[in-house]
């Protein structure tokens, strides 16, 4: 089994699915051609994950494409994490549409939200409903970030991307990361921009992802195509799934299995 922890969709209907005015082009990705992507690589199931610079915190495409397809996906939302109802909004996605994540966003808020204290009572409510988190933190975020995590230490979090990272050996840039190894609810979602970001600073992807893989524990690291953002970059479904697959050569086949689908039927059990 192959289990996608992060892919976006993008409706071709602007109507019925109107995108935010400074929304990215990115390319058209409905939930059927999705299917039938994944059919033809392999991939069983996966996590849609909100498209917030499309929709921003309109999650409605996302849980109907869920929906069509109950036992196939998850879903990971974005609201307004500073809103002061953001918990009630939160528990009324849970509840009643079937969202099993919350996505915590630096962009688009002001500097600092990630470890703004405003923001605490929707980190609180989705450890209480029992849903992950997820964090799309960036280098400059990481340093602050513990003193967070800390505070909620039966959440379940997972720090997306490793973004804007410039992976030059011997990957002194990631230890803010290693900082993070030491909570045992903290995993990291993998994808194919640090596999490209590693052929760009001549490094060998056994390093890079072992080093991860040696501080955190195979149990706690998974990965997602991130798809269709970067297209142009990263190219399409398959040549994201291949190049990690490449690079994650190098585990034995019990550890391939845990990254690309055990770690993340545990972190989202419905998936089973």
């Amino acid at each position: 089994m192959i289990v996608d922890t992060h892919v976006h969709v993008v409706s071709g209907n602007r109507q019925k699915y109107p995108v935010l005015p400074e929304a990215p082009d990115w390319p058209v990705t409905e939930i059927d051609g999705l299917v039938r992507d994944m059919d033809a690589i392999g991939i069983d199931k996966a996590v849609l994950v909100q498209t917030m610079f499309t929709y921003g915190f309109d999650n409605s495409y996302m849980i109907d494409c869920a929906a069509r397809y109950p036992t196939r996906f998850e879903t990971v939302a974005v609201i307004d994490q500073t809103a002061r109802n953001a918990p009630e909004t939160l528990t009324d996605l849970v509840e009643k549409h079937r969202v099993r994540g919350v996505r915590f966003m630096p962009k688009g808020f002001p500097a600092g939200v990630l470890t703004n204290p405003q923001t605490f009572p929707v980190w609180q409510r989705a450890s209480d409903l029992g849903i992950p988190i997820t964090v799309a933190a960036e280098l400059e975020h990481l340093p602050g970030m513990p003193s967070v995590v800390e505070r909620f230490p039966q959440a379940k979090i997972a720090f997306e991307h490793m973004w804007a990272l410039e992976l030059t050996p011997p990957f002194d840039s990631i230890k803010p990361i290693f900082e993070l190894a030491r909570f045992p609810n903290v995993s990291l979602k993998l994808c194919p921009n640090n596999s490209h970001a590693v052929r760009d600073g001549k490094g060998k992807a056994e390093d890079f992802f072992g080093g991860l893989i040696a501080r955190f524990g195979i149990g706690r690291v998974m990965w997602g195509s991130n798809y269709p953002a970067h297209s142009h970059r990263f190219g399409g479904l398959k040549e994201r799934l291949h190049i990690m697959q490449e690079d994650f050569a190098f585990l034995g086949a019990a550890d391939r299995e845990r990254f690309f689908s055990g770690n993340a039927l545990g972190f989202w059990p419905r998936l089973r």
